[in-house]
């Protein structure tokens, strides 16, 4: 396996070929393999905010974020180190609650967050003192955040909102929720606005629904918010911009998940490197399609952190790691159920985690949609 990961060591951004990142690397793992992995082991949900808290207390967490804002100061190219570790880590769920925190919710407030919402909300957040849901699908509309149907009005200097989010990841769990709430007498695109609602705003319920199969370490509930009163200090962004700035972290997040999809492949098809002679011709193509989804991704986050255009390659990557990731994990179960090893069933859990990750943020019909659009076919 080493000689054949040597074979595409080339192909790593340039930005991680220093001395710097290698350590970084080594480290992040290190932690990873003392906090992370045990935690995934464990048939519990985890207590993310003493996770978020032992990660930043050992250099990892809030590694993209200025030092004035809470964070590390190390920047994108060692945010992407992290999301890629996280595919080390078996639990999907793990990697899910990590990302929605740190690189879902976070950016929003580090680049649109007043001072005082960076001060109240982003900087205890990444200490982990308070833990963040994303809620943006709804009943009717899924993740498709043109048609959500919750809204918001402006009331004297406030906002009254009123709608429903469903299948939220971390909502049961969580302190403060970004909200994306519609505009009614606002024109598309320019009809959202994003809020952070803290979890103990009257009006807002969360009812903890029953669980998914896969992702388990990341529970999921619905939230309602009935005629909730905002004041404005609590908007995110400028109003009628909130779908324009969410599907633009849309794409970042999905290079971000990608690196982490990749590298859960690649653990997948390590293990599955046995001597078993009926799936040599299928390993081969998933380690074919390994190098070409870690390509695309490692094009699509140099583009990103060069500032070039990364819409298309962000979907590609998505596309790509997504459909890896389904495979590798059933081809690892595969493999486990002909050697009769007694990891079936950490194997199958891959596979139902493997599974809902590849609709997060989007699925491979919108992927595909999207690059036609982009690319004018």
């Amino acid at each position: 396996m080493t000689e054949y990961i040597s074979m595409h060591t080339d192909i790593r951004p340039s930005f991680w070929r220093v001395k710097e990142y290698e350590e970084l690397s080594t480290r992040i793992n290190q932690v990873f393999t003392q906090l992370l992995i045990p935690a995934a082991k464990k048939d519990v949900v985890c207590d993310y905010k003493k996770i978020l808290s032992s990660l930043y207390e050992s250099g990892v967490g809030g590694l993209r974020y200025e030092a004035k804002n809470g964070g590390l100061g190390k920047g994108l190219a060692a945010q992407a180190l992290f999301a890629e570790s996280l595919g080390i880590v078996p639990s999907g769920g793990i990697g899910m609650a990590l990302t929605i925190h740190l690189d879902m919710v976070a950016p929003f407030i580090d680049q649109y967050g007043t001072d005082q919402q960076i001060a109240d909300f982003l900087v205890p957040a990444l200490k982990g003192d308070i833990l963040f849901s994303h809620a943006v699908s709804e009943p009717e509309a899924g993740s498709d955040i043109n048609n959500i149907h919750t809204t918001a009005i402006q009331d004297g200097d406030g906002w009254r909102i009123q709608g429903k989010k469903s299948m939220i990841s971390l909502a049961f769990l969580a302190d403060v929720h970004f909200i994306v709430a519609r505009l009614p007498a606002f024109r598309a695109p320019f009809n959202m606005v994003n809020f952070l609602v803290p979890a103990d705003t009257p009006g807002l319920r969360v009812s903890p629904i029953r669980p998914t199969l896969g992702n388990h370490h990341c529970p999921i509930a619905d939230i309602e918010l009935d005629n909730v009163q905002l004041d404005d200090s609590f908007r995110l962004g400028p109003i009628g911009m909130g779908m324009i700035n969410q599907m633009q972290q849309f794409s970042q997040e999905r290079i971000l998940s990608s690196l982490r999809a990749n590298r859960l492949a690649r653990r997948c098809l390590d293990y599955a490197m046995q001597p078993v002679d009926v799936f040599a011709d299928k390993l081969a193509s998933l380690n074919a399609q390994w190098a070409a989804s870690r390509a695309v991704t490692y094009r699509a986050m140099q583009t990103w952190i060069d500032g070039g255009e990364y819409l298309t390659l962000s979907c590609a990557s998505k596309l790509l790691s997504s459909r890896l990731a389904r495979q590798a994990s059933r081809f690892a179960l595969e493999n486990a159920k002909a050697m009769q090893t007694d990891s079936v069933e950490e194997n199958l859990n891959q596979v139902y985690d493997a599974r809902l990750y590849s609709i997060s943020t989007g699925s491979d019909e919108m992927m595909l949609k999207t690059i036609a659009a982009a690319e004018k076919y």
